[in-house]
């Protein structure tokens, strides 16, 4: 007869602050030709580049930027009436004590939209691990309550399957999406980080002892 074996589910939810603020910062042109909102869109970029630099150590390099540009036409026909355009970069910022002034300094330039902070925990947080160990301590106890319910103990692990878990994904905490200029000594933007909840899930296979299975009641 062969050895009865329990498959179990494990599951941890941990949570931590987060690492990482990202910021999406979007500049809007438009004129009467395409050269036009691209000379904009440049000159603008560079602006935003200018108001960046005095937080440049606190914040990592992004995915770069994308520009696009594109005829307006008329209500009825095919007429073009003139061009709009946008450009836009993703930061990520590392110091949150900087988020506050740097939102108000780009939201202060002209036809930039701030979107942000999006919250997130850089892959090798080690609460990723911690919750990932702590959801295989809980695939143990429970085969361990199995077991003793059979009369029985855990002899060996037999497989480990790692389930995806809720990770560490990036949680919006508050908008900061704004346009044009900031009013002048306004209050600072408090931009408070939001808990990072990470969650581990596992599927183990125990081989147990034989049972002991006494008379039902």
């Amino acid at each position: 007869m062969s050895q009865p074996v329990a498959t179990v589910r494990g599951e941890a939810t941990l949570q931590g602050p987060p690492d990482l603020a990202g910021l999406s910062v979007t500049v809007h042109r438009a004129g009467d030709s395409a050269a036009t909102v691209r000379r904009a869109l440049a000159a603008a970029s560079a602006d935003v580049g200018a108001a960046v630099d005095p937080q440049r150590t606190a914040i990592e390099s992004g995915p770069g930027a994308s520009v696009h540009v594109a005829p307006v036409f008329a209500r009825q026909g095919r007429r073009v009436t003139g061009y709009r355009g946008s450009w836009s970069t993703q930061l990520s910022v590392t110091d949150f004590d900087v988020l506050g002034p740097l939102v108000s300094a780009l939201s202060g330039l002209d036809q930039v939209q701030v979107d942000g902070p999006w919250w997130s925990l850089r892959p090798q947080n080690p609460l990723q691990r911690e919750a990932r160990l702590a959801a295989l301590d809980d695939a143990r106890r429970r085969a361990d309550d199995y077991a003793a319910a059979l009369g029985a103990t855990v002899v060996d692990v037999l497989e480990v399957s790692d389930l995806e878990g809720g990770g560490g994904a990036g949680r919006f905490a508050r908008s900061a999406a704004l346009a044009r200029g900031a009013v002048p000594d306004e209050p600072e933007l408090d931009l408070e980080p939001a808990v990072q909840t990470v969650t581990g899930q596992v599927t183990v296979r125990f081989l147990l002892s034989p049972a002991v299975l006494g008379p039902q009641p």
